[in-house]
């Protein structure tokens, strides 16, 4: 899969008072690219709906670059209802999203004409009919795969309970219509290791060679793990021995599942998820490797977590990457309601997804820059502070017209919000002035405040572009220090 071509980047512009917003300009191009669980029944059993699925929408000839829904933002749900464990595909013009089991049926479908909407859910079940060694209502995180070259069924995978014990395994099923209905495989399911207490999630990853690997979690708590088997050409059975090829790490809490697999920035990129589905720790990681077998090493952090998103986003997770010419989209949910116990309203969000290399950057969340990992240029003093961020800052300036620069990465071109958090112990005025790449200045004064005490100013907001952009901070007057910048 190539990688996505960053759109133009841009430089910081505008005044304003410090009552108000300050507002900046369009941003200029700049080139510095710089270093620096077991599931419990009591959420998966609404009643099936067994009515015929509805048609696929027509779909125009061309396919133009998808524009975003009125009132869309990426921490705000596109589907609210129920629709849990997201993955949509495009067919023409028109985008289809799949769930795990809702009142709508095994398998509910939701269509739009952008990835943010609006959706609407079709009547009808795109799995009116499971396979016979299934029982109804615990269908759970499909994967629908379009056609190879406009060629073959549509493929759906999905987990199912088996009827004659109490396990998840892994089904298949085809369709003539992204609409469905599918219509699933007889006899086994296709992966089900009773031994490691069945398996769910399944996840579909083509080799540009066209060699297809399953992805899925083994679904006993304690032998919680991905595995990835090779499958036939056509999809529809395993051609060798599964892999085991990530577990769960002492800093992530109870357990991995949700795989998604995607190549970028010359690695393969494992995103998965950590912890109970119907927790406010349930949380997005990701793990990069040279080759798809791993070994895989995962990031630090957690990609999207509730923390992260400053509480706006529940427990998001079930991410699963749409890959288009346009750029990426990362589509998840998050937890809306909390119904007692297991019992949580899931919703879908979708935000753009970029990347630095094989590092993926969610827009949405926001992302700190620490100002003692900046670039002092020789001028600006690491600082201990107990109440700052990390205990560090960097300050005071010394002298007019030094700066402290950040790099920072824009997933998408698009309006941002920088917020700097700062201190003026001095009873006097402290300005500084805050660009982008160089250009356009916009004056930041900061409030005295006592000493010891830190604060955050009113926010900036501008158009960054995709990719590496460089914001610098410059002394104008006072004495001032900086924790962080934040940028979202």
């Amino acid at each position: 899969m190539d990688q996505r071509a960053g759109g133009p980047l841009a430089s910081l512009a505008g005044r304003a008072p410090v009552s108000a917003l300050l507002a900046l300009a369009a941003f200029g191009l700049a080139n510095a690219c710089l270093p620096l669980p077991e599931r419990p029944a009591g959420e998966s059993s609404p009643r099936v709906s067994r009515a015929a699925a509805a048609p696929p929408l027509p779909s125009p000839a061309s396919t133009p670059t998808p524009l975003d829904a009125p009132g869309y933002s990426p921490v705000k749900p596109v589907i609210g209802d129920y629709f849990a464990d997201p993955t949509v595909i495009r067919v023409g013009g028109t985008y289809f999203a799949y769930g795990t089991n809702n009142a709508a049926g095994a398998l509910p479908v939701a269509t739009a004409p952008s990835p943010t909407g609006p959706w609407t859910q079709n009547p009808g079940d795109g799995l009116a009919q499971l396979p016979a060694w299934a029982a109804p209502g615990w269908t759970w995180a499909p994967e629908v795969v379009p056609p190879r070259g406009g060629k073959g069924p549509y493929i759906l995978y999905f987990s199912a309970r088996r009827k004659d014990r109490d396990v998840q395994c892994i089904g298949v099923a085809t369709a003539r219509s992204a609409a469905g209905p599918f219509v699933p495989a007889e006899g086994e399911p296709l992966v089900c290791p009773l031994d490691l207490g069945g398996a769910i999630d399944p996840a579909s990853y083509i080799e540009d060679d066209g060699t297809r690997y399953l992805l899925y979690k083994t679904d006993a708590r304690e032998k919680a793990a991905v595995h990835l088997v090779r499958l036939t050409p056509d999809g529809l059975r395993p051609a060798g021995a599964p892999k085991r090829i990530l577990g769960r790490d002492g800093n992530e809490p109870v357990l991995v599942e949700a795989p998604d697999l995607v190549r970028r920035g010359g690695k393969y990129v494992l995103f998965y998820s950590a912890g109970w589905y119907f927790k406010s720790n349930y949380q997005t990681r990701y793990a990069t490797a040279s080759s798809i077998m791993g070994p895989y090493r995962k990031a630090a952090a957690p990609l999207l977590s509730t923390g992260a998103y400053g509480g706006r986003v529940q427990g998001p997770g079930s991410a699963d990457v749409l890959a288009e010419e346009s750029g990426d989209r990362l589509v998840f949910h998050g937890i809306r309601e909390y119904r007692g116990g297991s019992r949580v309203n899931r919703a879908m969000y979708v935000a753009a997804l970029g990347w630095d290399g094989a590092r993926p950057v969610v827009r949405g969340v926001p992302v700190r820059y620490e100002a003692e990992r900046g670039r002092l240029n020789g001028c600006v003093t690491v600082l201990g502070r107990r109440k700052a961020s990390g205990g560090r800052a960097a300050g005071a300036f010394a002298r007019a017209g030094c700066p402290l620069e950040f790099p920072v990465f824009a997933p998408v071109a698009g309006r941002y919000s920088v917020a700097v958090r700062y201190a003026n112990w001095s009873k006097g005025r402290s300005r500084l002035e805050l660009a982008v790449n160089g250009t356009a200045p916009a004056t930041v004064p900061l409030r005295p405040g006592k000493t010891g005490s830190w604060a955050t100013t009113a926010t900036v907001e501008g158009d960054l572009g995709a990719g590496w952009n460089t914001l610098s901070l410059r002394r104008l007057d006072g004495r001032g220090q900086v924790d962080y910048v934040e940028v979202r």
